[in-house]
Protein backbone atom coordinates (compact mmCIF):
# COMPACT_ATOMS: atom_id res chain seq x y z
CA UNK A 1 0.00 0.00 0.00
CA UNK A 2 2.87 2.36 0.80
CA UNK A 3 4.40 1.68 -2.61
CA UNK A 4 1.22 2.78 -4.42
CA UNK A 5 0.97 5.97 -2.34
CA UNK A 6 4.65 6.72 -3.04
CA UNK A 7 4.13 6.27 -6.79
CA UNK A 8 1.04 8.53 -6.72
CA UNK A 9 2.93 11.16 -4.71
CA UNK A 10 5.91 11.04 -7.12
CA UNK A 11 3.55 11.30 -10.11
CA UNK A 12 1.79 14.28 -8.51
CA UNK A 13 5.10 16.08 -7.77
CA UNK A 14 6.44 15.45 -11.29
CA UNK A 15 3.23 16.71 -12.90
CA UNK A 16 3.26 19.81 -10.66
CA UNK A 17 6.90 20.54 -11.53
CA UNK A 18 6.15 19.97 -15.22
CA UNK A 19 3.29 22.46 -15.13
CA UNK A 20 5.46 25.02 -13.40
CA UNK A 21 8.25 24.46 -15.90
CA UNK A 22 6.03 24.84 -18.95
CA UNK A 23 4.12 27.77 -17.51
CA UNK A 24 6.98 29.88 -16.13
CA UNK A 25 10.46 28.58 -16.92
CA UNK A 26 10.05 27.67 -20.60
CA UNK A 27 8.49 31.01 -21.69
CA UNK A 28 11.16 32.93 -19.76
CA UNK A 29 13.91 30.84 -21.32
CA UNK A 30 12.50 31.20 -24.86
CA UNK A 31 12.09 34.98 -24.47
CA UNK A 32 15.68 35.24 -23.27
CA UNK A 33 16.90 33.06 -26.14
CA UNK A 34 15.04 35.10 -28.80
CA UNK A 35 16.22 38.42 -27.36
CA UNK A 36 19.80 37.16 -27.47
CA UNK A 37 19.38 36.03 -31.09
CA UNK A 38 17.82 39.38 -32.00
CA UNK A 39 20.77 41.24 -30.47
CA UNK A 40 23.19 39.07 -32.44
CA UNK A 41 21.28 39.71 -35.68
CA UNK A 42 21.12 43.46 -35.06
CA UNK A 43 24.83 43.58 -34.26
CA UNK A 44 25.65 41.63 -37.42
CA UNK A 45 23.37 43.86 -39.52
CA UNK A 46 24.90 47.00 -38.03
CA UNK A 47 28.42 45.72 -38.74
CA UNK A 48 27.49 44.90 -42.34
CA UNK A 49 26.12 48.42 -42.86
CA UNK A 50 29.23 50.10 -41.49
CA UNK A 51 31.51 47.87 -43.57
CA UNK A 52 29.51 48.61 -46.74
CA UNK A 53 29.68 52.36 -46.08
CA UNK A 54 33.45 52.23 -45.61
CA UNK A 55 34.12 50.07 -48.68
CA UNK A 56 32.13 52.12 -51.21
CA UNK A 57 34.20 53.09 -54.21
CA UNK A 58 34.51 56.80 -54.74
CA UNK A 59 35.18 58.17 -58.20
CA UNK A 60 35.27 61.50 -59.96
CA UNK A 61 32.29 61.76 -62.31
CA UNK A 62 33.97 64.29 -64.57
CA UNK A 63 36.84 61.94 -65.41
CA UNK A 64 34.51 59.04 -66.11
CA UNK A 65 32.06 61.04 -68.24
CA UNK A 66 34.86 62.37 -70.45
CA UNK A 67 36.01 58.88 -71.44
CA UNK A 68 32.62 57.46 -72.47
CA UNK A 69 31.74 57.51 -76.17
CA UNK A 70 28.04 56.73 -76.75
CA UNK A 71 28.65 55.71 -80.40
CA UNK A 72 30.93 52.84 -79.45
CA UNK A 73 29.33 49.61 -78.44
CA UNK A 74 29.26 45.92 -79.11
CA UNK A 75 27.30 44.79 -82.16
CA UNK A 76 26.18 41.21 -82.41
CA UNK A 77 25.09 39.94 -85.81
CA UNK A 78 22.44 37.28 -85.57
CA UNK A 79 20.15 35.39 -87.88
CA UNK A 80 16.64 34.29 -86.96
CA UNK A 81 15.88 30.62 -87.48
CA UNK A 82 12.32 29.45 -87.88
CA UNK A 83 11.67 26.31 -85.84
CA UNK A 84 9.04 25.11 -88.28
CA UNK A 85 11.54 24.88 -91.15
CA UNK A 86 13.86 22.66 -89.10
CA UNK A 87 11.04 20.25 -88.31
CA UNK A 88 10.04 19.89 -91.98
CA UNK A 89 13.50 18.65 -93.10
Amino acid sequence: MEFILTVILIFFVISLLGRLFFRYVLPWWLARFFKKQQRKYEQHFYNEQTINKEEKIRYDKSSVEGNINPDVGEYIDYEEIDDNEENKN
